[in-house]
């Protein structure tokens, strides 16, 4: 009966730590563009049309939007991050991939907090989703 007990007890604990335990933006790792929400409308359009990569030492981010870089400061801390203005290159990206840089530079100063779900890297203000980047890539896109 001791027994039971002990490892019913183990179990749960085992359970609830791996609950909270937190899993971090990994560092010099490439996200892929897997959607954008503007006015918590889902645009999957975007799909494989941009990445970010983060320098967690410089606290810096580089974000591509399949024609331009947009430079950020970032601070993260548990699971709350901020990005500074977002300042692309002074090259403005043709008419056809625009709405992707505006709607990238629209929402990343609004986020304030993030969540890792297996190969997803959520990018949140308060509890909406604003943008999903995938770690693992798109179907023929390679890191």
């Amino acid at each position: 009966m001791k027994l039971r007990v002990i490892l019913i007890f183990t179990c749960i604990f085992t359970f609830q730590v791996c609950k909270a335990q937190k899993y971090p933006i990994k560092d010099k790792t490439t996200y892929y563009l897997n959607s954008i929400f503007i006015g918590g409308k889902k645009n999957a359009l975007v799909r494989d049309k941009g990445h970010i990569v983060f320098d967690l030492k410089a606290n810096e981010a580089t974000c591509f939007t399949s024609c331009n870089f947009v430079k950020l400061k970032v601070k993260i801390k548990d699971q709350s991050i901020k990005f500074t203005t977002a300042v692309p290159a002074k090259t403005p990206c043709p008419d056809h991939l625009l709405g992707i840089e505006e709607d990238i530079k629209e929402n990343l100063p609004k986020i304030n907090n993030y969540t890792v779900k297996g190969n997803q890297l959520i990018l949140m203000k308060d509890k909406d989703v604003l943008i999903i980047f995938t770690e693992s890539g798109i179907e023929g896109v390679k890191k």
